[in-house]
């Protein structure tokens, strides 16, 4: 069973350092120059329909980079939903600070009698960081799917904590590891189909992420320290191969890639509010 994750989205809680104050002064946006961003950045232009001027909702919105990057292409209706009312507040803030318009939603996004007014409102769905939190991912991602309209679409992204990733992150806080319940594409795609969605694409994204694991407050000060250096090596690494070679060479494999993608397409409505 996946160790409850609660306590991080919370003020103090470790995963949030800014504030909302900074956030309004310095948006968070993805950037350009960074390949993993680049990658994801082709996800969306991809399998979004941008013709029909899409609505598009994003799943655990706190402090998100995505939201605002969405919402200042300006052909676009974009919405956030996170049950933390910390995590919400910083994602308005980023909002915000970005010059973007956008609504964020102070709700649990997994209860339907709550979100009865998002049923089939929206063209594109996606969340980020979010599903491998939780044991019943299938159950979930079959809520999910009552928020798009007929051939909507559904993005998620989780962690690749396999390989590389998983050893940086087990060396780094076995605690913080267990709160993830760990996929492949196989295992991602899978609990979609389950949930009703048909597949259009699956795989791995990004080519190395340094900075991928973290540490708590309560980690040894030597083993944070070791584990901080590793992260800043083995990001200027990944950042010196980008700019040298990643134009030509840069796969996104299973055991180094920093996150996994499923994108699926809602076939009929499945209410699993049980």
């Amino acid at each position: 069973m996946v160790r409850a994750s609660d306590a991080l989205w919370k003020e103090g809680g470790g995963y949030y350092s800014e504030t909302e104050d900074q956030l309004r002064a310095s948006p968070i946006l993805p950037n350009s120059k960074r390949l993993c961003d680049r990658r994801i950045m082709r996800l969306f232009d991809t399998y979004v329909n941008w013709a029909e001027r899409p609505t598009i909702l994003e799943i655990g919105c706190g402090r998100s980079p995505w939201l605002a990057y969405l919402a200042r292409r300006q052909n676009c209706t974009v919405i956030g939903i996170d049950v933390e009312p910390f995590a919400a507040r910083l994602a308005q803030a980023n909002l915000t600070g970005a010059g973007a318009n956008g609504e964020v939603l102070c709700r649990d996004a997994f209860d339907l009698q709550e979100n009865q007014d998002l049923f089939r409102r929206f063209d594109f769905i996606y969340s980020w960081g979010v599903m491998e939190h939780f044991d019943d991912a299938e159950r979930r991602a079959a809520i999910l799917a009552n928020y798009l309209r007929p051939g909507g679409r559904i993005l998620t992204l989780v962690p690749n904590l396999q390989g590389l990733n998983s050893l940086m992150q087990r060396f780094a806080d076995r605690e913080r590891y267990d709160m993830h319940v760990i996929y492949n594409t196989d295992k991602l795609r899978h609990i979609h189909e389950i949930a009703g969605f048909k597949t259009i694409a699956s795989g791995y994204v990004g080519f190395c992420d340094g900075y991928l694991s973290a540490s708590q407050p309560h980690t040894p000060p030597l083993r944070r320290r070791i584990h901080d250096r590793l992260c800043w090596i083995l990001g200027m690494s990944s950042e010196a191969w980008n700019r040298t070679l990643g134009k030509a060479f840069a796969p996104e494999m299973r055991w180094l890639a920093p996150h996994v993608f499923y994108i699926g397409e809602r076939l009929q409505p499945v209410n699993s509010a049980k």
